[in-house]
């Protein structure tokens, strides 16, 4: 799970650069998102799919967004219910594909190391 703020229309450089540094640890992996911003977070997440697909990362299609504007109540998040059902609804796709692409990551593994 990838939890992000949107900035500026994007998201932030240190996430950029730690997806780069880690870029092998990543292949063949699933990958949810939790995004936060004035609209939710989702012009952030839009490029994070783009940058996790070509490092090899299978995103899922489910997302939650969160509002600053109106998912916090005085400084303090407040989850609501279709909060709750979207994270569980990415957390389930996240471990569906996860345990999808094992097979795939086991595979790899044994072709580098032959």
């Amino acid at each position: 799970m990838i939890v992000t703020p949107e900035y500026n229309g994007g998201y932030p450089g240190v996430l950029k650069n730690a997806l780069d540094h880690v870029f092998a640890e990543w292949n063949d992996k699933a990958v949810g998102f939790v995004s936060y911003g004035v609209n939710g977070g989702a012009r952030a997440v839009v490029q994070l799919r783009a940058v996790c697909s070509t490092l090899g990362l299978a995103d899922v299609g489910y997302q939650v967004g969160i509002s600053v504007l109106t998912d916090f109540e005085n400084n303090t998040f407040t989850p609501t219910p279709p909060h709750v059902a979207a994270l569980g609804k990415t957390l389930d796709q996240v471990l569906a594909w996860s345990a999808a692409l094992a097979t795939l990551r086991v595979a790899n593994t044994t072709l580098v190391n032959s």
